[in-house]
């Protein structure tokens, strides 16, 4: 679980109609019609497994393995999913389980960069059951919903509740648009849907508020509205044919107070906060402190809801803008285009498709992986080749010498290594006739040679409590625990 704040928690819990299923009927009547919601709406919701070589804070730079577990539904028969960005980010290994327990490996489809939503692909060579996302303003405050998901990794769970606010503003971004809930969401909870009466899905559990770090469900849970992760689906799914758009600006709500400091007679209008250079606003003429009163037709009440017209508006197609800059009212005609970078890349969440997991050193006390991009710029690796150390156990001899997650094992005596398993079978043969392995390994301050024992392990008190440098050593377990919940 990754914390933003002392009293903020975002719960590491973890559709457009032509990818769903027809809507799934049901109502909301006497006590326990819930149930006949739940038996259509649960075969379409899965819980996911991430493992993830995480760092731990409290012996710094030291990382471990740990297992996450979140959760996602299905949103197209092929096997779609859509989950939490957070709830797969850094993994090297996704495991999916069908309500029928089948677990299938998963891999990833792309992953927003402004809003905390992912798309799963899995195979199962069979029709799989889906969900359908509702339409714009599918809920208000008062109406009855369902939280399906995988609180705490005990396996799926319901809890009902009522939306208690729409359209709420967690994040400070064009895309925050939550539905806030009183039904019971935990850790293990992300990613699952909020559905309403009719068995749609109103929302993407995504947040839980609490008083402290750490705390669980207190009422004050949030959920990606269905109208957000509609169209992130789209465009997640297809950029190309589900374009999202963009003019380059930042705004705010302008407020009475902001109004009398600009001269405006009334607050009426949009403050315009940032401008991209060489955007279509900023060839219009538009700058900060500007106020947009008109957009074309659409009468949004608050910055948010401009920003999501801009985004949903056809791309290309110039609009009428209306703006006053300093005194003066100007009508400008602005052509929206796609929104750039809006993806993450790739390798920045999770390994390239059929990467294989990080493999321990046999004897040696180490986890090493390929390396990949998102390793060259977190470790700032450059054109560096060999096998990239990911974590160490603390009573190997490999952590006295100094070996760190981000050392770099270049070669494996007179053998240059770059793929895990080929170097697991040469440290084998080498054990059989060396007591030493020699290994060329690479800091950030340069390289030079170790010799490791392999099966050793220090015993002594003062090794093991001793802080590593460049000619000690240091990192975590290999072999490490693995908490549920993220």
């Amino acid at each position: 679980m990754r914390r933003v704040a002392a009293w903020i928690v975002l719960l590491f819990l973890a559709v457009s109609p032509g990818l769903s299923a027809p809507a799934l009927a049901g109502s909301l009547g006497p006590a326990g019609s819930w149930a006949a919601i739940a038996r259509r709406v649960v075969p379409a919701v899965v819980n996911i497994t991430s493992l993830v070589v995480h760092k731990r804070s409290s012996h710094a730079g030291i990382g471990e393995r740990e297992r996450f577990v979140g959760t996602g539904f299905i949103v197209s028969h092929n096997g779609l999913i859509l989950t939490n960005k957070h709830v797969i980010a850094g993994a090297f290994r996704i495991t999916v389980t069908l309500h029928d327990g089948t677990e299938v490996p998963a891999h990833l489809v792309a992953a927003a960069k402004l809003v905390d939503l992912a798309v799963l692909k899995i195979d199962v060579h069979r029709k799989l059951p889906t969900l359908k996302l509702a339409g714009p303003d599918a809920v208000r405050p008062g109406d009855p919903v369902l939280a399906v998901g995988n609180p705490l990794g005990v396996g799926t769970s319901l809890s009902a509740g009522i939306v208690s606010g729409v359209n709420r503003s967690l994040m400070m971004s064009p895309f925050d648009d939550y539905v806030q809930t009183d039904a019971a969401i935990n850790h293990g909870n992300s990613g699952g849907p909020l559905i309403d009466a009719k068995g749609q899905v109103v929302g993407v559990d995504t947040i839980l508020l609490t008083n402290k770090a750490g705390e669980g469900s207190n009422g004050l849970g949030f959920a990606i509205s269905s109208t957000v992760a509609g169209y992130v689906l789209q465009h997640l799914v297809d950029p190309k044919q589900a374009p999202i758009g963009w003019i380059g600006v930042s705004v705010q709500d302008l407020s009475p107070d902001l109004a009398r400091g600009f001269g405006l007679a009334r607050a009426k209008g949009f403050l315009v906060t940032a401008v991209t250079p060489g955007s279509p606003a900023a060839k219009a003429g538009l700058h900060s402190g500007d106020v947009i009163l008109h957009y074309g037709f659409a009468k949004p009440n608050t910055a948010r809801a401009l920003m999501r017209v801009i985004a949903l508006f056809p791309i290309r197609k110039p609009i009428p803008v209306t703006y006053w800059h300093a005194g003066v009212t100007r009508t400008v005609q602005i052509a929206t285009l796609p929104w750039p970078h809006l993806m993450e890349e790739r390798d920045a969440m999770v390994p390239a498709p059929g990467a294989r997991p990080p493999l321990p050193a046999p004897g040696l006390g180490l986890l090493w992986t390929k390396i990949n991009a998102a390793a060259r710029k977190e470790y700032n690796l450059g054109k560096v080749h060999g096998l990239l150390v990911v974590a160490v156990d603390h009573a190997s001899e490999a952590w006295v010498r100094g070996i760190t997650p981000g050392t770099v094992i270049e070669k494996i005596g007179t053998h240059p290594v770059s793929e895990p398993y080929a170097a697991y079978a040469l440290i084998g043969r080498m054990a059989r006739t060396h007591r030493f392995i020699p290994l060329l390994a690479r800091w950030s301050d340069g390289v030079r040679w170790i010799a490791l024992r392999p099966g050793y392990q220090e015993r002594s008190k003062e090794v093991a409590t001793r802080r590593p440098g460049p000619e000690s050593g240091h990192a975590a377990s290999a072999g490490a625990r693995m908490p549920e919940g993220k």
